[in-house]
């Protein structure tokens, strides 16, 4: 089955405000908490996971830190949420094996 949304490996100031976008949704729906919603100094830093649904409406995102530490997972369309949060953590597993970093993944 084809996904409705692609996903796209991207820095911060790529994607910044779809990325804060997300976060700040996620935080309003219960999925994500305030603290993470929030930018934070790291962000810059960190490679990021963009989902876009078919029209280009932002609806998940993800972040890598540069030991492979994946965190801040979130997919706000929740009757898709698990292909999203697959598709988010494979696109930075795979910037992570282009680093030869081995990905952690972290529990929301």
């Amino acid at each position: 089955m084809q996904n409705s949304f692609t996903v796209h490996c991207i820095p911060w100031n790529a994607g910044a405000p779809l990325l804060q976008e997300i976060r700040v949704a996620a935080s309003e729906m219960g999925l994500m908490g305030k603290g993470d919603a929030l930018t934070d100094n790291l962000d810059k830093q960190y490679r990021h996971a963009l989902a876009l649904s078919k029209n280009g409406k932002a609806i998940g995102c993800a972040r890598i830190t540069p030991n492979g530490q994946i965190d801040r997972i979130v997919a706000l369309l929740l009757d898709q949420r698990s292909q999203i949060e697959a598709a988010l953590t494979e696109i930075l597993n795979d910037y992570a094996q282009q680093l030869r970093i081995a990905p952690i993944m972290q529990l929301n």
